[in-house]
Formats: C-alpha cells, structure tokens, sequence
C-alpha cells in the first residue's frame, strides 16, 4: 500500500524529534542539541520580541514626524482639498492610489488633522500590521526558525519600515498582497473546502480597495490554484472539478470589485500623460523585443540589480537570489511546488508587468513583493533532517550565511536610523529625507514686517502646505524676457527680499534665480536644509534687480498675499 504526501507534510515540522545518537560532547551532539532546544523553545514567545522590535522601529519614525517630501505633499493636497466622492476621480499633480486608502486617509484627516503623524497614521497601521501577519504565516507555514528568520527580515528591512512612514500606499500594497498570498498558501494546504475559498476571496475583495497590486496578483494566484486543482494525481477527475468548483464558486464576486475599482477608480488615474511618462522612465526595461534574448537578459540582469538594492537593501546584489533559490530548494522539499509558486507569484507577476511594459517594476514599485520573496528566502535556514548527507547541511550552512548577510546590515541600518531619525529614510536608501517644514519655520521666523517673501514654482507645494504666503512666484527670464511683469516692479520701498526653494527638483533652475537677484548693491545670505534652502537678499538704497525674473501666476491654485 502506498501513501501520498499532501502538498503540506507533516516534514514541515521540526525535524528534531530523532536525534543522531552520538557521544556527548561531540560537535554534532552539540548541535543537535541546540537545535533541539530551539525547536522546542515557545515560537511566539521569540515572534512576539521580533514583532516588538518591527513595531518599535516604525513607531519611532512615525514619531520623529520628519518633514512631507514633495511626492507625499502632493497626495496631501488632494486628500485635504477634495471630499470622498471627489478622491474617487482622477487625483490632481499625477498622482495615483487605490481607492479605499485614500478614503482611510480622508478619515484620518477628518479626526486628526493635517499633520505629518495624522496622515501617516494609516501607512503606519498597515505596516505595523504585516509583522503579526508574517508570525502568524510563519508559524502556520514554515518551520520555526524558518519562520523567525522571515519574520526578522520583514521587522527590519529599512524600506518596509521607510514606506511605514510615508504618506503613499506602499505599505498598503505590501499588507495587501502578503494576506492574498498566505490565504493562498493556507488553501494549498487544507484544501479548497467552501469556508477558505471564501475567505480568500472576500479578502482579495477588501484588499482590492487599498491595494492596487492585490488585483494582478490575486488573479494570478487564482489561475495558479485553479490548475493545481485540477491537476493534482492523488485526486479522481470527478473529484478534482469538485475542488474546481468549491475554490472558484466566490471568484465572481471578486472579479465584480476588481473590474469596478480598476476600470471606475484606477484606470482612469493611471492614464494621466504625466504619470505615464514617469512610469516609462522609470521602465528599465529596453526598447526591444522579448525574442530579442541579449536585450532580455540585459533587462533580468538590471531589474535584478535594481531589486536588490531597492527595495531589499543588500549590499550584494549576489546575496538575494541565492537566498532565493536556496529557499525555492527548500521550499519543493518541505512544503511543495505550488507552494513555492504561490510565494514566486508577486514576483512573477511584477516582472510579466514590466515585460509589457505595463508596470515599472522597480524601486519603491515592487515593495509589494517584498514580504513573499522574504517568506520564501528565510525557508533556506530550515535545518535538513539530523540524518541528512554533507551536501543538505552544506546547503544549510551557505543560506544561514547568506541570511545573516542581508539582516546584519538592515538591522544596522534600522537601529542607526532609530538613533538618528533625521536620516531614517536616507539611511534605507531613499532620497526622501528633506526638511520643508523647518526651512519654512525658520523663513516665517525671520522675516520682518515690509519684507518681501518669493517662491520658485517647483516650491508651490511645500510653500503652501507649510506656509508662510508667499507674495510671489517666481521663474527666471527666458530669451524672449519676461510677457507680464517681472520681480523689479515689487522692489520699490523694500530692503530685504525672501527667496523659499526646494532643491531636490530643478535646482539648476534655482541656482539661476539667484544669481539673477543677487550681485552688485544686493548682499546674499543662504540657509541650507536638507532638500531646501532660504536666501535673503539684502538690497542696497536704489538699487534696480529683478527685471530678468518674472512674476508668473499662483501654481495649482496656490495663494499669494
């Protein structure tokens, strides 16, 4: 009589309950000893410090509350300037984001304010929320210290913890599709009975409203475990249509949500001529053929490289797809195929994404996948049995190696963060760490009475959401001069002048500004902050300026004095 091992075995236990009999003391009854204690020791007992530590490296940023940077001012503008009804059209400034998470920061800003906490507070439940998520599918899914090393990875990995504490729906995304995964993978194992198949469903239908990701991925994940479904060998024909059947009975109703929130919410947004730009410059994908293999290796080879720094964070990009493949191995050992491809399949559908040129799946863009291919990676740890030969416990050995290779540092990175919180997101490898709000403070702290205040145009944002008013915008003449007036006509009965900047967009354009404005009889004095800067320009009695720059109108309806 033969027996079939179902897609989750019983081997995903601890394979310490048969100890290698051997003299005490030796290397290998040490080890197994130690093994054999950690096997044993309360798993939720470790998860719980683990998912302290995550939560309290996020709360400590969302508590410093750095500065709005000028993508999250922009999603600020329209969720304080626009109601529910309106957040569901097409967002000003090329902005998009899925439905539901713009109405969960509506609320927010409804309850409690315009603050930098009050509008993070959402990104920050969410990404709070993934570490339990991440114990709870460890400790179902994966052997236990399998299952601590993935939920290590995801407590410390520097972006998850930077887009817990950003005004976009990064966060979200990674929440979204980590739960459609893990319900996935717990109907792998159980099976498609008419309670989980729901629950997977419905689910997917909640998240279809805060995570746009959650859409292709679910629809993947669906096809995946249908075909399973069909083409499992231990099961009758008749039976397996049955499980067909159990497993895609909710779908339509997901399919229904899905198609409403993407044709009535995102699609429209996602077609704005700006956003598109920006998503095909940020395709590192060539303007070639898929046939085309050199261009299609080349473009593997750069999305890799690319991943590997942003969003994952190594400091080798040699690291992440050996702990990959390494847990990709493991993983056809201890849990089974489909299980494996259910954690591949936001990668997977991110890189099909981009191969048609459909989604940029780089950068902050595939932090959604981040959460699964972690899942997947810490499963190279899971210990071979005691008995197992010299090639298993080699394999063991290079991805706990390479384990600690990618967390010390992320773990590093986290706690220096946490000690200098003003270069958190700097330190995860962003570029978003800018003080708007303290160049802003200190201009509206030093400006007299009679004094003129002037912003450059890419500075609308920051200028209007944390104020002072400005009295004028302003751009540099271009050859044919200035068509309206220009800053000279202001001038008159004035000695000091104020010039508000954001440097991280055009500062070549900035630069140019001031130096028109400075120069002889005009004594210039800058305060650099971090993404901005104030210039004072102090003029001399008669002196005549600013008849090369002009005085444009208010951006996007911003206001002057």
């Amino acid at each position: 009589m033969s027996v079939t091992r179902p897609a989750f075995s019983p081997s995903m236990a601890p394979a310490s309950a048969t100890p290698v009999p051997s003299r005490p003391g030796t290397p290998v009854a040490l080890v197994a000893l130690a093994w054999d204690r950690l096997s044993r020791s309360p798993y939720w007992s470790v998860a719980g410090l683990l998912v302290a530590l995550g939560a309290v490296l996020r709360i400590r940023q969302w508590a410093y509350a750095r500065s709005f940077w000028s993508d999250e001012l922009y999603v600020a503008h329209n969720i304080r300037e626009r109601g529910y009804l309106d957040l569901l059209q097409p967002l000003a400034f090329s902005q998009s984001a899925p439905p539901g998470w713009l109405w969960l920061e509506r609320f927010a800003f409804e309850q409690f304010g315009d603050g930098e906490r009050a509008l993070r507070l959402m990104p920050l439940l969410f990404g709070l929320a993934l570490l339990p998520l991440v114990a709870w599918l460890g400790r179902a899914l994966l052997p236990p210290l399998a299952a601590l090393a993935a939920l290590l990875l995801v407590a410390v990995a520097p972006f998850l913890i930077g887009y817990s504490n950003e005004l976009k729906q990064y966060s979200a995304e990674a929440f979204g599709v980590t739960l459609v995964v893990g319900l996935a993978l717990l109907l792998v194992r159980t099976g498609p009975t008419w309670a989980g198949s729901a629950v997977f469903w419905s689910a997917a239908a909640v998240m279809a409203f805060v995570s746009t990701l959650s859409i292709p991925v679910t629809g993947a994940l669906g096809v995946l475990l249908g075909g399973y479904a069909l083409s499992r060998p231990d099961r009758q024909w008749a039976i397996r249509w049955r499980e067909l059947g159990r497993f895609l009975a909710p779908a339509p109703a997901w399919g229904v949500v899905a198609l409403v929130v993407y044709v009535l919410f995102l699609a429209p947004g996602l077609a704005d001529p700006q956003l598109a730009a920006y998503w095909r410059a940020k395709s590192i994908y060539p303007a070639h053929s898929l046939t085309d293999l050199a261009a299609t290796v080349e473009w593997l080879a750069a999305t890799y490289r690319s991943l590997a720094t942003v969003p994952f964070v190594a400091w080798s990009a040699w690291v992440v797809v050996p702990l990959l493949v390494l847990g990709a191995a493991a993983g056809l050992r201890r849990l089974s195929t489909v299980a494996v491809l259910v954690l591949l399949t936001p990668l997977a559908a991110g890189l099909a994404g981009a191969a048609v040129s459909v989604y940029p799946f780089n950068g902050r863009l595939a932090l959604y996948a981040v959460p699964a291919c972690l899942l997947l990676a810490a499963l190279a740890v899971a210990p071979p049995p005691m008995r197992a030969g010299l090639p298993a416990r080699i394999r063991w050995v290079v991805g706990v190696v390479l384990l600690l290779a990618l967390a010390v540092p992320q773990l590093a990175t986290a706690v220096v963060a946490t000690v200098h919180p003003a270069r958190a997101f700097a330190q995860g490898g962003g570029a978003n760490a800018v003080d708007y709000r303290g160049a802003l403070g200190y201009l509206d702290d030093k400006r007299r009475p009679g004094d003129l205040v002037l912003a450059t145009t890419v500075s609308w944002n920051a200028q209007a959401w944390y104020g002072p008013a400005a009295d004028a915008y302003v751009v540099a003449a271009g050859p044919g001069g200035c068509p309206g007036r220009t800053v000279s006509a202001l001038l008159p009965g004035r000695s000091r002048v104020w010039l508000f900047q954001a440097t991280d967009w055009a500062d070549g354009a900035n630069r140019d500004v001031i130096v028109r404005l400075g120069g002889s009889g005009v004594a210039v004095t800058e305060r650099q902050f971090s993404g901005a800067r104030v210039v004072r320009f102090d003029l001399a009695a008669g002196v005549t300026k600013g008849s090369d720059v002009c005085l444009v109108p208010p951006p996007n309806g911003a206001r002057v004095r």
